[in-house]
């Protein structure tokens, strides 16, 4: 079941060199159940540690992040984490490496839980291949497995698709969102790329250069499945490119 995530006015500083290093300010933001959410910002903008601050991996300097009314103190099975580099076990197979999160909670039904994902992103015939033997669109799928085996209410993805090339990424893309309205989960979703999040989100945070401030909502009013060019997401795709200060005549390469 989805759950209602709350950051009220989230501050993260850290200590670099002696110097206090501001990464996000004032971050105040309610995630609603099974929402698609995506947060867009130039390099440095506190985007990966915002994630981490909802993750439980790191504490907030000031401030509170709460699910369902309580703090967030720590890691948690409830909020999953995808990562742009896969992170995968070279030394177990696709199954093993499903099982793994299964295995550390104790489930014991473990690889028939792994295989039901595998199954959901495609990979069941490849179950017992080991990662080297993989694309990356491929071990991204078993990352995404591996997150959602557990049954996290949140699953956290910080640009997961960065690393892949553009036709993949467009593959994937749907898959997510077909496994997204499968699995009824909140996803919280970091991407450098406009047309990703207008294509995949309910709502897109933006977000200022360092420190981390949110400068707009944007809220998507296209039904699903979206077209790519679809004329609401091309007009909102200007919109977003001159907030985040990209000119005009450079967009057709954003």
């Amino acid at each position: 079941m989805s759950r209602y995530l709350v950051l009220d006015k989230v501050t993260k500083i850290y200590d670099s060199n002696n110097e206090k290093v501001h990464s996000l300010i004032d971050i105040s933001l309610e995630v609603e159940p099974n929402e698609f959410l995506c947060v867009i910002g130039p390099s440095g903008c506190g985007k990966t540690t915002l994630l981490r601050l909802i993750a439980g991996l790191d504490t907030p300097t000031t401030g509170k992040i709460m699910l369902d009314g309580m703090n967030i103190d720590g890691p948690s099975p409830e909020r999953g984490m995808v990562f742009q580099e896969f992170s995968l076990f070279p030394w177990r197979n696709v199954l093993k490496n499903v099982e793994f999160g299964l295995e550390i909670l104790g489930f014991e039904n473990k690889r028939e839980i792994a295989e039901h994902y595998l199954s959901l992103v495609g990979l069941n015939k490849v179950k017992n291949k080991y990662p080297y033997e993989l694309s990356g669109g491929m071990k991204q799928r078993v990352a995404i497995a591996r997150s959602i085996a557990t049954n996290p209410s949140i699953l956290l993805m910080d640009e997961p698709f960065g690393s892949l090339d553009a036709q993949t990424r467009n593959i994937i893309q749907d898959e997510l969102l077909k496994i997204w309205e499968i699995e009824k989960k909140t996803v919280i979703f970091v991407t450098h790329s406009v047309d990703e999040a207008l294509y995949l989100a309910d709502r897109i945070i933006i977000m200022s250069r360092s420190p981390g401030r949110i400068i707009e909502e944007i809220k998507v009013d296209v039904k699903r499945p979206r077209e790519r060019t679809d004329p609401t997401i091309v007009k909102e795709r200007y919109r977003i490119l001159k907030l985040l200060g990209v000119e005009i005549k450079k967009i057709a390469n954003v």
